[in-house]
């Protein structure tokens, strides 16, 4: 499943879509820089009641929420086992997921990267539900 949206455009039918799977762990985003990883999951935890701003975890690698934990996994090595006390009840959101072991048996993987016409493409390349 694929959903394009040009630059700023609301990205509430993929969040839509993510929601209505059931008991979803995690969100494990693969691409480009600048792709739209860090806004989708800016819309996704406001859709799930997160009141405080999400900001890209680039620096800190990892950023805890109430209801959500963000990960950039760009500078990791191996997997998720030293973060995983802070998942519970949490959904927990993966940036750069492919360059480490991510041992969530209920996730999407999605794939984000402009398309030729510089809209911002979500393509979801895996469901494990």
């Amino acid at each position: 499943m694929k959903f394009t949206f040009k630059h700023n455009e609301n990205l509430k039918p993929l969040v839509d879509y993510v929601l209505q799977r059931k008991n979803i762990e995690a969100i494990l985003l693969n691409g480009e820089l600048g792709a739209g990883k860090t806004t989708f999951t800016s819309e996704l935890a406001k859709a799930i009641g997160e009141r405080k701003q999400i900001v890209s975890p680039t620096f800190n690698t990892i950023l805890v929420y109430d209801k959500l934990v963000h990960i950039d996994a760009y500078k990791l090595k191996g997997d998720l086992f030293a973060y995983e006390d802070y998942f519970e009840n949490k959904l927990v959101v993966v940036e750069w997921s492919d360059l480490i072991k991510c041992n969530f048996k209920k996730y999407l993987k999605i794939n984000v990267y402009f398309d030729k016409d510089q809209n911002h493409v979500f393509e979801i390349v895996e469901e494990a539900l």
